[in-house]
């Protein structure tokens, strides 16, 4: 920050790259009102944000428990005729589904695929991952077809998270499919899988057969 003071007095213009780092700095380092301060500033100087300044900016007001002053700059940006881009709507969906706001966050994922905004594989697995949070697994579960119908290739984040889902309810024979499906694929179970199963093989709820169906 002195450093940027020095630039200042000698009459350096910071550009937006600049302010962009510095305001994801203060937001890692838990100074968000000092990260909002620089961003108003760059604004009122005529310094352009970019989607990436926007996104670093809406993701320390997320992780700040400020949603909702985070969709007022996802709308601002709208005004403004900026393409936010998916990265900043799976930002906030993420969130929403972390706060348990899955009907709000499932409005908003809704409301993407009607725009012309190209949902990704991140999308999807988070809202997915939403409705198990929820326990809507037969919503979850569809969510996941659809997704190969939308022409988006899953990767092992959604086979994980309804495998998880599926255990947690004790449904062992949507968790054999979903495992066998998913190694076909050439995806393997990550660590919260194994541990999970690890912590059930303990409890008896499950025998070694289902440990050895994962390696």
């Amino acid at each position: 920050m002195r450093l940027f003071q020095k630039m200042s007095m000698r009459g350096v213009v910071a550009d937006t790259d600049t302010y962009s780092t510095l305001i994801q700095g203060f937001c890692q380092s838990g100074k968000l009102n000092v990260a909002k301060e620089l961003f108003q500033e760059m604004v009122s100087i005529g310094v352009p944000p970019s989607v990436m300044t926007y996104g670093i900016l809406m993701d320390g007001l997320c992780d700040n428990g400020e949603v909702e002053e985070a969709l007022e700059i996802l709308e601002k940006m709208h005004k403004c005729k900026i393409d936010p881009g998916i990265c900043i709507y799976n930002i906030i969906i993420h969130r929403k589904c972390n706060a348990s706001k899955i009907n709000e966050a499932w409005n908003l994922f809704i409301s993407v695929t009607l725009g012309e905004v190209k949902l990704d594989v991140i999308t999807y697995n988070i809202m997915i991952g939403g409705l198990c949070k929820k326990g809507s697994l037969s919503e979850a579960g569809l969510l996941f077809r659809k997704m190969g119908e939308d022409g988006v290739a899953p990767n092992s984040g959604p086979y994980n998270t309804l495998i998880r889902a599926h255990l947690r309810g004790s449904d062992i024979s949507n968790s054999v499919e979903l495992i066998e499906e998913m190694k076909r694929c050439g995806f393997a179970a990550d660590v919260s899988t194994i541990k999970m199963v690890m912590d059930m093989l303990v409890d008896g709820r499950l025998d070694k057969s289902f440990l050895d169906m994962l390696s």
